[in-house]
């Protein structure tokens, strides 16, 4: 027998929260994937899975094409693709070894805030970075099974 799960409710802010847990509230943002192939990655993510291709760049500090894919008009995935690669470890920023999952990306009020209350947990953490084409903090940890976890600023 299935036990139930009573999370839902009693997992909800009280009224009045505190200033704290307003800036720490969380909004999912983007996943990233890492592909080796563009022509493949293309026919899959928008061809098929219907995503909308909203902007092309080259990240020079991840040597590769950067897709930003949209779906009803938000954003939900950031796919880079470096020809010929093999995969990823999940932990590094600077290139991409292998195709595959990179890290999940969640806003936040105030990147600075979650990655000191992960850190006074224990949980590794990256220094605050600033996304050089919106001007927006952001930072990683790290959760127990090792996947990798973005804060983007809202």
């Amino acid at each position: 027998m299935e036990e139930q799960m009573t999370r839902g409710k009693d997992c909800q802010p009280e009224s009045g929260s505190s200033e704290k847990n307003r800036k720490t509230a969380l909004e999912f943002h983007h996943i990233c994937l890492l592909a080796p192939d563009y022509e493949e990655a293309v026919r899959f993510y928008v061809d098929y899975m219907g995503f909308d291709l909203y902007r092309e760049s080259f990240s020079s500090n991840k040597n590769a094409r950067k897709l930003e894919l949209y779906s009803g008009g938000r954003y939900i995935a950031e796919l880079f693709i470096k020809e010929g690669s093999a995969g990823t470890d999940g932990q590094t920023d600077a290139d991409l070894p292998v195709p595959g999952f990179n890290h999940l990306s969640f806003l936040t009020e105030d990147v600075e805030l979650m990655l000191e209350k992960m850190s006074e947990n224990g949980v590794p953490v990256t220094e605050v970075k600033i996304d050089r084409l919106t001007g927006k903090k952001y930072g990683f940890c790290w959760d127990p099974m090792g996947i990798k976890i973005e804060f983007y600023e809202r």
